[in-house]
């Protein structure tokens, strides 16, 4: 703490990292035409990054990994994936700029957007972007995996539909 009359005081707070010590629960396995869905984690924080990874992994997912927007847009460019959760507040390009790629390219992929800035994401970004769920920071990530399969499972069982 540091106080200077007529200008104020100033308190400084740190707090420490929460470290998960306990594993990452699987989910049961949605069956995405008899593969682990393909998934992309778009986040540029390390240690989200890792344990959204994780948790995916866990769940019997495989796990392709972006930091920023530019990265994930070169990854799903080059592959095909069955769902992307993507941070908003990114380097370089924006999670809804990123959605909005989707949208023209991809349009069939289902995404999930991961923000602590939910209350910023207007109608319009719901039309230019696909958007599929917007989950709150901070998360659950059993509750993230769990809307996960949900949404997997929806996807497949639309694409089923429309093949038949």
């Amino acid at each position: 703490m540091t106080s200077e009359p007529g200008k104020g005081t100033r308190f400084e707070v740190i707090l420490p990292l929460h470290e998960v010590s306990a594993p990452v629960v699987a989910a049961e396995k949605p069956i995405t035409d008899g593969r682990p869905a393909r998934v992309l984690v778009v986040e540029d924080e390390e240690n989200v990054r890792t344990l959204l990874n994780d948790a995916f992994r866990a769940g019997g997912h495989d796990v392709v990994e972006a930091s920023t927007g530019s990265e994930a847009i070169t990854r799903l460019d080059s592959g095909k994936f069955d769902l992307m959760i993507c941070d908003v507040g990114l380097p370089e390009l924006s999670g809804l700029q990123v959605a909005r790629w989707v949208k023209e390219f991809r349009p069939e992929m289902p995404v999930i957007i991961a923000t602590g800035y939910a209350e910023m994401i207007a109608a319009e970004d719901y039309e230019l972007g696909r958007i599929d769920e917007v989950i709150r920071k901070p998360y659950a990530v059993a509750d993230v995996l769990a809307r996960a399969n949900t949404i997997i499972a929806a996807s497949n069982e639309h694409r089923e539909t429309v093949l038949v």
